[in-house]
């Protein structure tokens, strides 16, 4: 039985969607699988963190904070696998809830670091704006910087980048397929950052330019245009995967939905309008 989201059962497309900020992690979540070979493993209930076996090695999407490495390395090897077989660890965007856990990762692995060329900034200039709350983060380098057209490839998998400042300067957004047990390939996708910090003050805050914001804008338009099968959603309340987790069977998937992409990126879009429309 090919992997569907059509189940009279399933819920709506967007459920668990929340309209403000969630506070910090709360509870430990094992490893779920959101596709063929693709598992949210951050083992915490706030940032998402996927690893992919490429079936030559795996590729690790983000690494939380640092205070919660201990358990996706848990989930890692939950899933039988050892840490040494991650060879790429793909960071979206340099904040604190994403790159805290990367030094780490890197010290244990050995993997290849991948960051957003605007984003170099944050490390080495304004490390002031990687912070989110009491998190603490190491310091690294990346050894490879993302080119939209120069796809990453590890194994089966190939990862095609696309450029999408607005909640960071160097935001990335990541794009791969997998093939199920029947042979159909899915289109799976990740916005490398949907957070709404783009209000005139935050940018005077931060120092950064407002025109970070029409960037953003542009950059939903650009990808509400994809197809993607598997929404992979960088925090978990974007979109409900909590929610469904305990519905995956070998036969049904309900993170398959192609709606889930399109909704999320016109949510955001209607979101970043409404705050453009306030400050005129």
């Amino acid at each position: 039985m090919p992997l569907n989201s059509t189940s009279k059962t399933s819920p709506p497309a967007m459920v668990l969607m929340e309209r403000c900020c969630r506070r910090p992690w709360e509870a430990y979540v094992e490893p779920i699988k959101m596709a063929p070979g693709v598992y949210y493993i951050s083992g915490n209930d706030w940032v998402a963190c996927y690893l992919i076996d490429t079936g030559d090695g795996l590729i690790l999407i983000d690494t939380a904070m640092h205070e919660t490495a201990y358990l996706m390395i848990e989930n890692i090897r939950k899933l039988g696998y050892e840490l040494t077989d991650i060879k790429k660890i793909l960071l979206t965007h340099a904040h604190i809830d994403h790159i805290g856990g990367a030094r780490t990762m890197k010290e244990l692995t050995g993997a290849k670091i991948y960051l957003g060329e605007r984003d170099l900034m944050f490390l080495h200039e304004r490390r002031d704006l990687i912070r989110i709350g009491d998190y603490t983060c190491g310091e690294f380098e990346p050894d490879e910087i993302y080119s939209d057209d120069k796809p990453i490839t590890q194994g089966n998998i190939t990862i095609h980048t696309v450029s999408t400042p607005g909640h960071t300067p160097g935001c990335t957004s990541m794009f791969f397929d997998v093939t199920d047990g029947d042979g159909q390939v899915l289109h799976c996708g990740i916005h490398g950052g949907l957070g709404l910090n783009l209000t005139k003050k935050n940018f005077e805050e931060d120092g950064l330019p407002p025109t970070l914001r029409d960037e953003f804008i542009e950059g939903l338009k650009k990808l509400d245009q994809m197809d993607v099968d598997i929404c992979l959603p960088s925090h978990t309340n974007q979109v409900g995967i909590l929610l469904l987790k305990d519905q995956v069977t070998e036969d049904f998937n309900p993170y398959l939905d192609p709606s889930i992409w399109h909704e999320l990126m016109q949510e955001r879009l209607e979101r970043v309008m409404q705050i453009v429309e306030a400050e005129k």
